[in-house]
């Protein structure tokens, strides 16, 4: 049997990425990091298939994590999918540009969040 996919779940709050947690269920594994400078360790480190991403981060911008997975060969197949209270048209034009496979904008459906990630962890594999 395959490994289950590796979701990194990048957002300051707690109570938040608990509830993504919850939401995906037991068919993955999770890392989960609060700001940036521990999401770049992470994302190098264990190179998950998705990683969840919001924009606001202590320590600098989702999209300076994004910029970063984008531009490291390694980092390739790693999916990203911007998760973020930020939704401005410019955000998300920002995001497709530095090469989000997704962007939800809070509060989003859970029903939603579940199915952009077993579609991108399943294309990851």
């Amino acid at each position: 049997m395959a490994e289950p996919a590796e979701i990194l779940l990048v957002d300051d709050e707690p109570a938040l990425r608990e509830l993504m947690k919850v939401a995906l269920g037991t068919d993955y594994r999770f890392a989960e990091a609060g700001d940036l400078d521990a999401a770049l360790d992470l994302v190098r480190s264990r190179v998950p298939s998705v990683v969840l991403l919001d924009l606001m981060l202590p320590g600098g911008s989702g999209f300076d994590l994004l910029r970063a997975v984008r531009e490291e060969p390694g980092l390739a197949d790693v999916r990203v999918v911007i998760v973020s209270a930020w939704q401005s048209p410019e955000d998300r034009q920002q995001a497709t540009e530095l090469g989000a496979d997704a962007f939800l904008g809070k509060p989003f459906p859970l029903d939603e969040l579940v199915a952009v990630v077993a579609e991108l962890a399943g294309g990851a594999e």
